[in-house]
């Protein structure tokens, strides 16, 4: 399929048509730009309605398509193929991703009876303020409608409370359809909850029931947190679907509400059944009741001989042999290929073989559901152990912490770069590694320092070990800092810094923030396990904000580990 791809776009760039549409396969996955080369193809071997179907196939996104795509769309125009109801579309559309430019694009290509609609549409999302000031002397017609109700939920991302203020002055003005009236208002009490306005929970009232979204019930359990509103916590958390309630996250807050209201007795029955499973939530609940943490490890049987064909298989030994030589980005695409044609048994003797020669992120990245989260030993290997206990002996931290954080920042793959632009198991930015390579004393060749796990690993401990500084010791913020920046960090204490761990935790803005702290944290616990045959406590890694970490409390030190038989939930 690589091969196919790679020479239809040599086709296309020779503008080939005939043979593009000979080698061109259905049912093959392109890209958007050989897409539009395909459009090109299919018009130059005379299937025009073919030409048609893919390029309305390909024409509703949001994002600006890439210049292969600017002669098939010169053909649309020209065939007829762009009606009124194909430019909304996608008017709307590039509206809904904000992207005013193409917005506005789309809005003059629309005949000229509607260029005036789409353009206050295209403006309502890039002027919201401005569209609401017009909007209080605008007609009931229902374009003007569209653009108010899109300002007003535009506004509300950046400006609640100016968009709660203009939601007065254009309610009793327009009549919106009631579905567009529960957006609105969802909008509304969704931002409220966000700015921690101390109204957020009349607002999530006036949201009909059935438009109540997951998110919209997440940040009002949210806002009542962080007002420590237990009543209401309780509310919307026994308030939301069985599959939503059935998570760890409402049912641990659900008990804490019970807690706090006092109602000891059916607290402890949720903190109870809660501590059976091995989350960052199951750890805090045992950790209320003070019982051991129940970590219950599967593992897969070595079959030795069954191994030993596996590793005679061509595609299997290409793929392990690539690694070994280094070439990663081959060695995945060679696995991948690999595993296609093997039964699940093998497929489970391919990660034993994978772990034992150290390409653990392969391992880990298919051990994601299910009793698969129980393959503790394969899914937090203890790699490179001398050096992360070396280096973190160095910088004064917990080498379970470091474990954990490179587990949850590349799950063990050295040569990973992210959108972001940062590298490797720790996944430090450039900068940031030319910077504490300049504090240790090492040479500075580039990036690619950057990709040796070791060196990676040294870098990335001393920037750990300075985010923990920062934040007086404490593991939980340092880990919010090193994956939000610092800045953000003591925005958030500013704001909130006299709230409990745990309820502070769960009012980080950033959900990829939030989702990072308890990872890490939980991840601590497993590989404090791991490397020790037990763990110290989790809300001992959660000194409240203002309180210095110190390590571990001799009243604490240590919490037992247990498997009690059963193979109830335990996943991580």
């Amino acid at each position: 399929s690589q091969f196919r791809r790679e020479f239809l776009a040599e086709l296309g760039r020779r503008g080939d048509w005939p043979s593009f549409a000979a080698f061109d396969e259905a049912g093959l996955s392109l890209s958007t730009e050989l897409r539009c080369q395909r459009v090109l193809a299919l018009l130059g071997t005379g299937r025009t309605d073919d030409a048609r179907q893919e390029f309305l196939a390909i024409w509703p996104t949001g994002k600006s398509l890439p210049a292969e795509c600017d002669d098939p769309l010169a053909q649309a125009r020209v065939r007829g193929w762009l009606g009124s109801a194909v430019i909304w579309q996608r008017l709307r559309l590039a509206v809904d991703a904000g992207n005013p430019g193409l917005a506005g694009t789309l809005a003059r290509l629309l005949p000229e009876s509607e260029r005036a609609d789409g353009q206050r549409l295209t403006q309502a999302a890039a002027d919201p303020q401005g569209t609401l000031k017009a909007a209080t002397s605008w007609p009931d017609l229902p374009a003007e409608r569209e653009a108010a109700g899109l300002a007003l939920r535009r506004l509300a991302r950046t400006d609640v409370d100016s968009a709660i203020g203009y939601w007065a002055l254009v309610a009793p003005r327009f009549a919106f359809e009631k579905a567009d009236r529960a957006a609105i208002l969802h909008d509304l009490a969704l931002y409220a909850a966000v700015a921690y306005r101390p109204d957020a929970e009349e607002w999530f009232e006036r949201v009909p029931v059935e438009s109540r979204s997951e998110q919209l019930v997440d940040w009002q359990l949210r806002a009542a947190l962080a007002g420590e509103a237990w009543a209401t916590v309780l509310k919307v958390v026994e308030g939301m679907p069985g599959p939503l309630a059935a998570a760890s996250r409402p049912r641990y807050w659900r008990a804490r509400a019970l807690a706090e209201l006092h109602r000891d007795e059916e607290a402890r029955a949720v903190y109870a059944a809660l501590a059976t499973e091995a989350t960052f939530y199951g750890f805090l609940a045992a950790d209320r009741l003070s019982t051991p943490y129940v970590i219950c490890p599967r593992e897969i049987g070595a079959d030795p001989e069954r191994a030993a064909v596996l590793r005679s298989q061509r595609d299997v030994a290409r793929a392990l042999e690539l690694y070994a030589i280094g070439w990663r980005a081959e060695a995945t695409r060679a696995w991948d290929y690999a595993r296609e044609s093997l039964s699940e048994a093998d497929r489970r003797q391919l990660l034993l073989l994978a772990s034992e020669q150290g390409w653990h992120d392969r391992v880990a990245l298919a051990l994601t559901s299910g009793d698969d989260l129980r393959q503790y030993a394969l899914r937090f290997p203890l790699a490179e152990r001398e050096t992360v206990e070396r280096e973190s002996a160095r910088n004064g931290l917990d080498p379970a912490w470091a474990y954990a954080l490179i587990r949850a920042e590349s799950a063990w793959q050295p040569d990973v770069r992210s959108p972001a632009n940062a590298y490797g198991l720790m996944q430090l930015l450039p900068a940031t590694g030319q910077q504490m390579a300049r504090q240790l004393g090492l040479d500075w060749p580039g990036t690619s320092m950057l990709l040796d796990p070791q060196t990676n690993i040294r870098l990335g401990t001393r920037y750990l070990a300075q985010q923990a500084d920062r934040f007086q010791g404490s593991p939980w913020l340092a880990s919010a800092a090193y994956n939000a920046g610092p800045a953000p960090v003591q925005r958030w204490l500013g704001d909130r810094g006299t709230l409990p761990a745990d309820i502070f935790i769960e009012t980080i803005p950033y959900r990829e923030t939030r989702d990072y702290v308890t990872r890490v944290l939980a991840f601590s616990v497993i590989y404090d396990w791991r490397m020790n045959g037990q763990a110290r406590p989790l809300s001992d890694r959660l000194p409240n904000p203002g309180r210095r970490y110190t390590g571990v409390t001799p009243a604490l030190a240590v919490r037992p580990v247990v498997c009690p038989g059963a193979t109830g939930p335990s996943a991580t």
